[in-house]
């Protein structure tokens, strides 16, 4: 493997998540504010392959409070992902069921060309 192709992918990767989750963020503009941040914080609207960054303007933190600020901030790209990639794979969305319909009728096709 190329040195840096990991690298590569994983910014590409990123890319990609960053502009599919700003289309989500954008389907919910001019909505409540209360849905515009539920959107954000549990559905997809963060990037999935993003640290999060929770803004502290109050005082010192104690150590407790760092804990638990740093697992939120990487939880939040793990349950954004949720609504982003697991359920459409997993064929619980609508999206997710045409993929595995398209999956499921690019596999027949496959199986019929082989047996020719």
């Amino acid at each position: 493997m190329e040195p840096g192709a990991l690298r590569k992918a994983g910014a590409f990767l990123r890319r990609i998540d960053d502009a599919y989750s700003t289309k989500i963020r954008d389907m919910y503009e001019g909505a409540n504010p209360v849905v515009r941040a539920a959107a954000y914080t549990v559905g997809g609207g963060h990037p999935s392959f993003r640290k999060g960054e929770i803004g502290r303007d109050i005082g010192p933190e104690t150590r407790g409070q760092q804990v638990r600020r740093e697992a939120m901030e990487y939880a939040m790209p793990a349950i954004n992902a949720v609504p982003k990639y697991v359920l459409p794979a997993a064929g619980v969305t609508l999206a997710g069921k045409g993929l595995i319909d398209l999956a499921g009728a690019l596999g027949q096709q496959t199986e019929s060309t082989l047996e020719v």
